[in-house]
């Protein structure tokens, strides 16, 4: 492993159109490039994560590959679920627990469970609070799996705060907040906010933001610029990444081909600055854990 400890991020925003699929993808598939053994979490019952790596997931289903909705529906584990790519895409370093259309119903069947459950007259109302914070915490436990074996697990989430997005706030240790510059989006960031700080005070103390990212940038309208420094001076400076992921039609052209954006556009601009981006969450990882290291004392002669 590259990394001393499995790091899982997740990359939250409940507005759509806003480049979280697109981010989790190129993510993952440049931390691979560069030598990290790598899972991707495909949690939006969209799947388009999954569409983007080429995967039909609908061929594994039917041949019986387990999917992410089998880590909340049968407590599988996450090392169950993994789907390897292929020696020659990525060195096999690249891994996927793909979506599937199945996981929108997840919230409704797990309580179709507790109030079949609960129906039993041993059973109280606290007893199904208990439940409740069971199914919350079953993303968690199943990734647990993951640790020790990956260096990196990237979750991509639905444009929603409900019960996927919540799980995978649970479960991570860090969360990235892709953006593009528009007043829209930066009005969605307070609703985003207090679900996190709830996650952390009820079931997570240990989530951070490991940072913001400005992606479909575009450097000519003065707007754009306007929105950049209205992000630094709300989460600070140091927070938002310093790589920028500019407006392209390479990466709407590699989701369509079911292909990474190295695949399609190697060596182009839309590749090259999320390899940067990826060099940059690194290099923020390390920091963060050099810095949870005890001090060590210091020898005396």
């Amino acid at each position: 492993m590259g990394l001393e400890r499995t790091q899982i991020i997740t990359l939250a925003n409940q507005k759509g159109g806003c480049g979280k699929t697109t981010a989790s993808v190129s993510l993952a598939a440049a931390f691979a490039l560069e030598d990290y053994s790598v899972t991707l979490v495909d949690a939006d019952p969209q799947c388009n994560a999954t569409d983007t790596y080429g995967i039909n997931r609908d061929e594994l289903a039917e041949k019986g590959h387990f999917t992410l909705a089998d880590a909340y529906l049968t407590k599988k584990s996450a090392r169950m679920i993994e789907y390897a790519f292929p020696e020659e895409r990525f060195s096999g370093r690249l891994n996927l627990i793909p979506g599937h259309r199945a996981l929108g119903t997840v919230p409704h069947r797990l309580d179709a469970q507790l109030q079949a459950t609960i129906a039993n007259e041993n059973y109280s109302d606290l007893d199904a609070d208990d439940i409740k914070n069971e199914h919350r915490l079953r993303l968690r436990q199943s990734l647990e799996s993951l640790r020790g074996y990956r260096d990196l697990v990237v979750i991509d989430t639905p444009p929603d705060l409900g019960f996927l997005m919540t799980t995978a706030l649970i479960a991570s240790d860090w969360y990235i907040i892709p953006v593009f510059p528009s007043g829209y989006d930066l009005k969605g960031l307070e609703t985003l906010w207090k679900t996190v700080e709830k996650v952390k005070e009820r079931y997570n103390p240990d989530l951070r933001l490991l940072g913001v990212l400005v992606g479909n940038f575009d450097s000519r309208p003065k707007l754009d610029a306007d929105i950049q420094r209205m992000l630094a001076q709300k989460f600070g400076k140091d927070v938002v990444f310093s790589t920028l992921i500019h407006r392209s039609v390479k990466h709407r052209e590699a989701s369509i081909y079911g292909r990474t954006i190295f695949e399609h556009a190697d060596g182009q601009q839309a590749a090259e600055q999320y390899q940067e981006l990826a060099r940059e969450v690194l290099a923020r990882l390390v920091k963060a854990m050099n810095a949870a290291k005890p001090a060590q004392p210091e020898l005396k002669g």
